[in-house]
């Protein structure tokens, strides 16, 4: 692999600078491994940039003032939970810039599996690694660097399965990784929680996710039975799981789906049993927001 796939895009971080105001920040994300993942045949968009800037609700309400400042139309602007910690979250467009900003304490904040932890700081052009994620992604290793109590199992879930989609993983041939979903899908069976974000939002969040990363996937066949296999699917979508067991003649047509909406209506067609579909029907109405942006 050409060391140029490690630099840091300086020029990148420029612009972002110049386009927002903002003039110090840590930007993490794909972004900063898209190089990396091209040289091993994963290719993929990034949609956005994500921002880490250190400090607290001060700064969150100057981060406003600055983005407003340089034109940006601020889309959400709001707390936000990292690993249980407090945290502030800005998203902003202006033209083709789409800013993904979290405003917290300390870095450490950010990231739940090694890959997740590689950032480029600006203004010093220094690239932040610190679990050497560039060699594990060429290796295609990857680890949780948390401990899975340490954060919201929805919400870590549906990070995990994403990141298995885009790098075709195969989590059945991984012991380490194959015991984690185990364990997360005891802590979503176990997961109770009135709280707007921990509970409902991210509810949300996950079942999207999920579908979400089906779609991302390679081999859409493969990788929903390797998620079926390790209990994961049946957390969030039980009504599902246990159809999809018995048809899998039937299921291997889902490779063939192109979009969310093709998606759902695939999975529609497996629940001949009407409590099923009602079930299944409950999580499409509250993903719905979601899909209409999609």
């Amino acid at each position: 692999m050409k060391e140029e796939n490690f630099k840091v895009n300086i020029t990148l971080l420029k612009k972002i600078s110049k386009e927002s105001g903002i003039k110090k920040f840590f930007l993490g994300g794909s972004v900063t491994y898209l190089n990396v993942a091209k040289n091993l045949g994963i290719d993929f968009k990034c949609n956005d940039y994500d921002l880490a800037i250190i400090g607290g609700e001060k700064k969150f309400l100057q981060i406003k003032r600055i983005l407003s400042k340089h034109k940006f139309r601020i889309i959400k602007a709001r707390p936000y939970f990292l690993k249980f910690k407090k945290v502030f979250q800005i998203i902003a467009e202006k033209k083709d810039i789409t800013l993904d900003i979290a405003i917290l304490k300390n870095l450490n904040y950010l990231g739940h599996f090694n890959w997740e932890s590689i950032f480029w700081e600006f203004p010093s052009g220094k690239l932040y690694d610190p679990y050497e994620s560039i060699k594990s992604i060429k290796k295609r290793e990857l680890k949780l660097i948390i401990l899975p109590e340490e954060e919201n199992p929805l919400i870590l879930a549906s990070r995990f399965s994403k990141l298995c989609a885009r790098f075709n993983l195969d989590i059945s041939n991984n012991k380490e990784l194959f015991q984690l979903t185990q364990k997360l899908s005891i802590l979503i069976s176990n997961w109770k929680s009135e709280d707007s974000f921990q509970g409902e939002y991210a509810r949300e969040h996950s079942y999207f996710g999920i579908l979400e990363s089906i779609l991302r996937a390679k081999d859409k066949y493969f990788f929903i039975r390797m998620l079926n296999s390790s209990g994961l699917f049946a957390s969030f979508f039980p009504e599902l799981s246990k159809n999809i067991k018995n048809k899998n003649l039937k299921l291997k047509k889902i490779n063939s789906v192109k979009n969310m909406n093709e998606l759902i209506n695939f999975f529609k067609n497996f629940l001949l049993n009407k409590k099923d579909l009602r079930e299944f029907n409950k999580k499409i109405k509250v993903i719905s927001r979601r899909i209409r942006k999609n």
